[in-house]
This record gives structure tokens, sequence and C-alpha cells, in this order.
């Protein structure tokens, strides 16, 4: 696998050890490693044991996200096989709505799913052999289980079952369990151990804070991120998140401080210089703001929020004839139309005033 000059995400809880070994070898052969997805990642990776991102919708958003820019997203165990030189998995060539079968599942569950490789998901096809595994979790949710738990169940089959020879029932209890010939193992289990924040390791905090955002309890979310940050000082996404919550909050000081604490570990985090520039400019300092957009222009010319944000800030400095040359940039961006209309109001008003 040609990594070179690569950004890679490895999002969530990996497997014990399979982060820091997946970092090294991505390192060792040009790539760039982050803990979350950027403008700049070619690859989101989905830990193994992410499973208590799902039902949190935090796991639904990155993958989102992930596949509105065009990223790959990959499960840890298929990247990991990849990057070992393993033989590609059997091509998907099975409509994913014939799969199915009529089965009630959304196609952000079967991305999810995908995700912790329990199927091989492309576009909108996925493997033959895959049709059993989609109809089941389309089963056991339809029975009020929630996809966090249904991957949990389908990933413990698969480990008790490592060949796919399995069956997976429901017990006369309700309880989801693996049938043998001579009975049945339990499938079952808490999605989460309890939360010791003095023993955990940066997963644990950076799960626990993602799902605390996710979950709307900013305040957990913020103190969290804040530990990451503290506990590994050369990542940057922990303080550009803690950033976000202050920005979110209204303390757009500590929003400045947390967005240049994350470019001082990396220059290049483009979300951290334009939410600076937001921070700055709600702190009254336009000028600073202004300055930080261009920089994020320099460094990626097609980032139609952050020309329209400089345009916006022109036109209040009274810079009107650069204001309308950065909404007609704007424009050529393809924006969304009701943005579009937007800017169109204010070249005009621009050029009346100009």
């Amino acid at each position: 696998m040609d990594l070179r000059d690569r950004a890679i995400a490895l999002y969530g809880r990996f497997s014990t050890g399979a982060r820091e070994r997946l970092a090294g070898e991505i390192e060792r052969l040009g790539g760039a490693v982050a803990r979350d997805l950027t403008r700049r990642s070619d690859v989101l990776v989905v830990g193994a044991l992410a499973t208590a991102l799902i039902d949190s919708g935090a796991l639904v958003d990155r993958i989102r996200a992930a596949r509105g820019r065009g990223v790959p997203v990959q499960a840890e165990r298929a990247f990991a096989a990849a990057l070992a030189g393993e033989a590609a998995p059997q091509p998907a060539t099975a409509p994913l709505a014939t799969a199915l079968g009529g089965a009630a599942l959304r196609a952000d569950d079967a991305e999810v799913l995908a995700a912790f490789d329990l199927i091989t998901l492309d576009g909108d096809l996925v493997r033959f052999g895959d049709a059993p595994t989609l109809r089941t979790a389309a089963d056991l949710m339809a029975h009020d289980r929630t996809l966090g738990q249904v991957v949990r169940i389908l990933v413990r089959a698969r480990a008790l079952s490592p060949r796919g020879r399995y069956r997976i029932v429901l017990t006369p209890a309700g309880d989801a369990a693996l049938k043998w010939a001579d009975g049945v193992t339990t499938l079952e289990g808490q999605g989460q151990l309890a939360f010791d924040e003095a023993h955990a390791t940066i997963d644990d905090l950076f799960e626990a804070a993602a799902v605390a955002e996710a979950e709307g309890d900013l305040e957990a979310a913020a103190h969290l991120y804040d530990l990451c940050a503290r506990a590994d000082r050369k990542d940057a996404i922990a303080p550009y998140n803690h950033g976000n919550i202050h920005l979110a909050r209204g303390a757009f000081g500590q929003a400045r401080l947390a967005y240049q604490r994350a470019l001082a570990r990396d220059p290049r985090f483009i979300e951290a210089r334009y939410n600076l520039a937001q921070a700055l400019d709600a702190e009254g300092r336009p000028e600073q703001a202004a300055g930080e957009l261009v920089r994020v222009l320099d460094a990626d010319p097609r980032h139609s929020d952050a020309v329209f944000n400089l345009a916006q800030l022109r036109m209040r400095q009274g810079a009107l004839a650069d204001a309308a040359a950065l909404y007609r940039r704007y424009l050529t961006l393809d924006p969304p139309e009701e943005w579009a209309r937007t800017a169109r109001r204010a070249i005009l008003y621009c050029s009346g005033l100009a």
C-alpha cells in the first residue's frame, strides 16, 4: 500500500496495541496519522472496538462526512490486512437492495456494518455472502436492538465462529445467542465498561469525550478533550475539539487559545485555522481573522466557507471592491443555492456602493 504523503485518520477505539502498530507502519511508509477525520484525510479507518460511538451518532456523522468528501472508509482489520499486503477480499458485486431482500436496513446502517468488517460494501454493492449478515442485523433491529448492540452481537459471533458457520437466534428470554448443535452461547453484554477517568487510556478518554459531545454534554466533553490534549502533546485533534466546544458555548477567548494550541502542534491543520478565524472575529479582531482566512485559502484555494467569510469581513470593513471579487470567486465554487443567492445580492450591494 502506497501511503507516502497520505493522511490516515485512525478513529475510535482500536484493538489492544493496534493503533500503535498501525501508526508506526503508516509513518514508516511516509504517511501521517490523526485521531479524527480532517480535510487532509485520505482514508478513515474505524477501530474494531469503536462500537460505543455508534448509538451516540458520532460514528455515523464521521462516515457521512468521509463519504461527502470522497474519502474511503476502512475497518481496522481490513486496513491492517492491506498494510500487510494480504490478498484483497472477494469483490462486492451484488446490489445491496437485493442482498437485503426487503429487510428494513438503511444504507447508513450498512456502512456501519462495513466499518467493522462485518460486510464488504462498495458503493451500493456487497458480496453475495453478506446477505445473511444483513438480514440478521435487520432482524435484530426489528427486535428492538440498537445498531451498536447489533454490531457487538455480530462481532462476538464472528469471534466465536470465525469461519462464519453460525446462526444467531433469539432465546425465549429474548437474548441474542449463537446456536450450536449442543446448545447456545449468549452474545449480548455491556457495550461499555464502567469509565474510570483515573485509569483511562487516551483511547478511553477520546471515546468518552466523543460520546459526551454527541450526546450534548459539552461540559464533560470539554473536560475530557482537555485531558486528552494534556496526555498526548503531539496530537492536534483534542485541542481542536476542545476549541469547538468553547466556540459553541460562546467562550471565544478560550476557543482561540485552544485553536492556537492545535496549530502549534500541526500548522497545516486547516479546520483549526478556519475556526480560529471565527473565534478572532467573534472577539472583535476582524483584521487578524481576515489574515487567518487568507492563510486558509493559501493552503486550500477551494475552501468555499473561507472565501465567503472573508468576503463578509471585507464588506464589513468597507473594502467593497475586494468583497465583490471574493463573492464572485465564491460563486465559482458551486455553493448551495441559498448561499449563492446571498452572494449575488452582496455583489449587487457592493457594486452599487463601491
